[in-house]
């Protein structure tokens, strides 16, 4: 088959669009679209296709428009059939309904429709093998390349953006300390032109005078007007700036005393150091949950460690007692240091050799427990992801949380759904929370609280997206108050028998890493 043209045309024979496939004048073109309305009076069958003696002419009606196809004689008809079929299923899909297709949306849409006949029929008049989805696929033109393109530079914007916060910051923070240390009028200078809004006496000059002057008398003439730069123009370059300012200005000169006192006065406070027990404790389990889509739990583990630091050497030699409940699924290991007959005996902490003590002012891991299995029982939030292609190049994701443990409270819930794209998405329901991460492509679902009252939570949003994989790995941050472990502590104090020692207690969860893949 040879397809010379592929047009469209009003029943009065107005050419909308027209694209040729074989090399031909304008002349010629127009001339066999112009024929094509009185073939079509002078012919009274019903046919699809009208012949003269050297083309073919093969169209479908579409409301008051025409489909038209021009071929030789010796193209194969039934190909041309199949082709014009397919082409009426282009037209519709780009400029609108085939029952309300104008001559203004063909008009509208002309670049559009010669790119899809391009798509169907390629140079010489030979038709491709394509399919209408395929057509919409080339014609949307998604690149990668672009994409990454864009999000590198809208990354760099951004990045250029907080530099300049940051850097304008800094400035406001200098100009701020800068009228901070300064003080609020300048003492010692005479004569009438040492106020502040003089430009010889500011308080930034009067500030870097570092040696006092010797006192000169005061002349009771009027001083003269100060003139800008007059001050380096008196060749005064191995003088210091108060010894020119005085010499010009004839000011009274600044006393030793009277620059050490505004030291004094601008002196910052010092910092007060923050006030710790002689005996910290800090309780810690690390969460790590690799579980997918479909809700399996692939792998979860606990890590717990109890740590101990002391602040004092009078509270180096102490012994920590603990209350531990039900231990069963968690393996304990002491340190090595640590008394292990003592610890499984009445639960408490303290070392072999007791004539050392623990080291003072360093963090030391008394006590380490771990869980690892694969199943859900002790799985602390579970989540499930349902993306769904909604339309064309539209997905519907909906996101939905649970925590079926009743005994914590989870705090600064932080749920990263990657996103594959860095465009925002349309957000329908949400409980809590919801922020658009466009340098990282990824929208970050968050929850301050969950607990009983709220153990379960949901999310829907609409992107422009195709692959249902993009939405995943999902990462899940969160802390709790609260332990798996029933590990509590009850009392610390000295080894010889003394009394009780001040000690300050922390323990929480944290997540490690926490997937669903």
């Amino acid at each position: 088959m040879v397809v010379l043209s592929a047009a469209i045309t009003t029943k009065s024979g107005k050419a909308l669009i027209s694209r040729q496939f074989v090399e031909m004048t304008r002349i010629r073109i127009e001339g066999l679209l112009a024929a094509f309305p009185k073939l079509m009076g002078s012919d009274s069958k019903q046919h699809t296709y009208v012949e003269t003696e050297a083309v073919r002419y093969i169209y479908q009606p579409m409301e008051s428009l025409y489909l038209l196809l021009i071929t030789n004689r010796a193209s194969n008809i039934v190909e041309d059939l199949e082709t014009l079929r397919l082409l009426s299923k282009v037209v519709p899909d780009i400029a609108g309904q085939a029952n309300n297709l104008s001559e203004e949306k063909i008009t509208d849409k002309c670049f559009e429709l010669i790119f899809a006949f391009d798509e169907v029929i390629t140079a010489g008049g030979y038709r491709e093998p394509i399919t209408l989805q395929q057509i919409r696929t080339n014609l949307e033109m998604e690149s990668h390349e672009e994409k990454l393109h864009l999000m590198i530079k809208s990354s760099k914007m951004e990045s250029a953006k907080d530099q300049a916060r940051d850097a304008a910051k800094v400035i406001r923070e200098r100009q701020r300390e800068q009228s901070r240390v300064a003080p609020p009028a300048v003492t010692g200078f005479g004569g009438g032109s040492g106020s502040m809004d003089d430009p010889l006496t500011s308080p930034s000059e009067a500030m870097i005078v570092d040696t006092p002057v010797v006192s000169r008398p005061v002349a009771n003439t009027r001083a003269p007007p100060v003139k800008g730069m007059s001050l380096m123009a008196k060749g005064a370059k191995n003088k210091s700036l108060e010894e020119a300012l005085v010499k010009e200005d004839k000011l009274a000169p600044i006393m030793a005393t009277s620059s050490r006192t505004t030291a004094t006065e601008v002196a910052a406070p010092p910092v007060q150091a923050a006030v710790q027990h002689p005996v910290m404790l800090q309780i810690v389990e690390r969460v790590s949950a690799k579980m997918t889509r479909d809700g399996m739990v692939d792998s979860f583990e606990i890590k717990g460690s109890l740590t101990l630091t002391t602040t004092t050497e009078e509270a180096s030699s102490c012994s920590v007692q603990l209350s531990v409940g039900s231990l069963d699924q968690f393996t304990i290991v002491t340190h090595p240091k640590i008394n292990k007959q003592m610890y499984d005996k009445s639960s408490a902490l303290q070392l072999k050799d007791t004539s050392k003590g623990f080291p003072c002012a360093r963090p030391l891991g008394v006590l380490r427990w771990t869980h690892s299995s694969n199943s859900d029982d002790l799985i602390p939030l579970k989540i499930n992801c349902w993306p769904e292609e909604e339309s064309r190049g539209q997905m519907n994701v909906s996101i939905d949380y649970s925590m079926d443990q009743d005994s914590l409270s989870l705090h600064d819930v932080r749920i990263h759904i990657p996103l594959g794209t860095s465009d925002a998405p349309t957000i329908l329901s949400v409980d809590g929370n919801h922020k658009h991460n466009s340098q990282t492509g990824e929208l970050i679902w968050e929850v301050d609280l969950i607990d009983r009252s709220n153990s379960s939570g949901s999310l829907e949003f609409n992107i422009a997206q195709r692959n249902p994989d993009a939405f995943f790995p999902i990462s899940v941050q969160f802390s709790s108050q609260q332990l798996f472990a029933s590990i509590e502590v009850v009392a610390v104090k000295h080894v010889d028998g003394g009394g009780p020692i001040m000690y300050g207690l922390s323990k929480g969860i944290v997540t490690d890493e926490y997937v669903i893949e």
